[in-house]
């Protein structure tokens, strides 16, 4: 049920929207992008084109868009009677902007200039933002909530298709002997807008959020759209076996599993699951296979093709299509974590030691960026975060930070035990958001995820407005 307090006023509904699209048009900006205007030393080289011009309104966008709608909750007084979990989310990114800014008077002030400080708030500003769209698409009267998750879902599809084009285009025409994995992000044709493209990791969780939709959703029995749903499972499931994120591949075997106890038919559910899994498996094994035959025909064809045809022959080929996951160094202990979590244990440990010396206040937005690159001996890694939120909201926003986190995800369990209750559960939105939650949750276990702002960020308010109770 809305509350009494709901707004009328047409105008905020497109605001609303404009503002929520160009939160999604600015992930993944680099607030240096404006910033640099600021910065004496190096705004005499900026050049005015079209590209940069792009990412300056990109970067900028999120304080813009923390301007109006700050202006507009205070208008309407529509601060009061949301969720808990809205405020929780909130209190954390205060939390965090506390931090950040105490955080100048510990040790990473030394390794960061005035204008890489302020762009650690940018992260911050962007949730805020985002927060604030939420709260106040709540409050309008003849808003859907659900236009906002379409909106996430496009921009979704937008990424899945752009970065796998590309993604398995330079697999096929570049000259790499490695696992389409562990493919150079920094490769010149992985950059977009003059930024590089995310690794596939996080366009796998991209994959597994589209898969869970077009796996739920009721086709009625319609042939067409029944064959359109198999065509479309295999292909992203395909992908994620292409893409071999270990927490990827996990996630969806449960999910499979979890599909299959939500249905009553059990026998028609195996066999479905059954054909996608083998078909998904086949059509991996003919995009990887497709890449060394490629290698073949250019050696039987060496006679007849010119010098160019030569010299490609004479680099070797062919690929290992499957990551390495052979640890001869490791035994015993050291071999488990290595395998089940590709070396976070040992970030976490040093993450801890410097948790220690600064319990309360914490070091600040993306602090484990800047920590990890100028502390860890292995100087040729630009960027390594911590690598789980419940460490990261301890290194970035203190102990209070880690105590909200917990609240928080203690405080919307029951839209995760949704799962449990999918043959019940008819509603097909519950049953999204529900799914989507649990992911994200065990993505925080592995990754900095919904601590931050991004995907995860914006999909998990998605999720959480979809499972709310009518």
């Amino acid at each position: 049920m809305r509350d009494k307090n709901e707004i009328d006023n047409n105008y905020l509904n497109y605001i609303v929207l404009l503002l929520f699209v160009g939160i999604w048009g600015s992930l993944a900006s680099d607030p240096y992008d404006f910033l640099i205007l600021f910065d004496n030393s190096k705004n005499l080289g900026f050049e005015i084109n079209v590209i940069n011009i792009i990412n300056f309104v990109r970067a900028i966008f999120p304080t813009i868009g923390l301007i109006i709608s700050l202006i507009i909750i205070v208008k309407y007084k529509i601060f009061f009677n949301h969720n808990n979990f809205i405020y929780i989310l909130l209190i954390i990114q205060l939390l965090q902007l506390i931090s950040t800014f105490a955080s100048q008077n510990s040790f990473i002030n030394d390794f960061e200039s005035a204008i890489d400080h302020i762009g650690r708030y940018n992260w911050i500003i962007s949730s805020i933002t985002t927060i604030f769209i939420f709260m106040i698409a709540e409050k309008l009267k003849f808003f859907e909530l659900k236009q906002l998750f379409y909106i996430s879902i496009f921009f979704l599809i937008l990424i899945i298709l752009w970065f796998t084009f590309i993604s398995i285009k330079d697999f096929f025409v570049l000259d790499v002997k490695t696992s389409l994995y562990n493919l150079d992000v920094y490769r010149d044709s992985a950059y977009i807008l003059g930024h590089p493209m995310p690794r596939l990791t996080g366009l796998s969780r991209s994959i597994l959020f589209i898969y869970i939709l077009i796996l739920l959703i009721n086709v009625k029995e319609k042939k067409f759209l029944i064959y359109l749903r198999y065509f479309l499972l295999i292909i992203l499931g395909s992908l994620l076996f292409l893409y071999q994120s270990k927490f990827a591949l996990i996630t969806l075997i449960l999910i499979k599993i979890f599909y299959f106890f939500s249905k009553k038919n059990k026998i028609k559910t195996g066999k479905f699951i059954l054909f996608l899994t083998i078909f998904q498996i086949l059509l991996f094994y003919s995009l990887s296979s497709s890449r060394n035959i490629e290698s073949i025909l250019v050696k039987k064809n060496l006679d007849i093709e010119n010098i160019n045809k030569t010299e490609l022959l004479s680099k070797d080929r062919d690929v290992s299509h499957f990551r390495s996951f052979k640890y001869r160094d490791k035994e015993g202990i050291d071999l488990f974590q290595q395998l089940f979590f590709s070396g976070r244990i040992g970030i976490w440990e040093e993450s801890l030691i410097f948790v220690l010396q600064r319990p309360i206040m914490g070091y600040g937005s993306m602090s484990d960026r800047i920590i990890f690159s100028t502390i860890r001996h292995d100087k040729s890694i630009a960027y390594n975060p911590t690598s789980n939120a419940f460490i990261y909201s301890l290194l970035s926003g203190g102990i209070f930070s880690l105590i909200l986190l917990m609240y928080f995800w203690i405080n919307i369990r029951q839209k995760i035990f949704y799962i449990f209750k999918f043959g019940e559960n008819k509603n097909y939105y519950q049953n999204i958001g529900s799914l989507l939650i649990g992911i994200i949750f065990l993505r925080c276990m592995i990754e900095n995820s919904m601590m931050l702002f991004g995907v995860d960020f914006i999909i998990l308010l998605n999720s959480l407005y979809l499972t709310k109770e009518k």
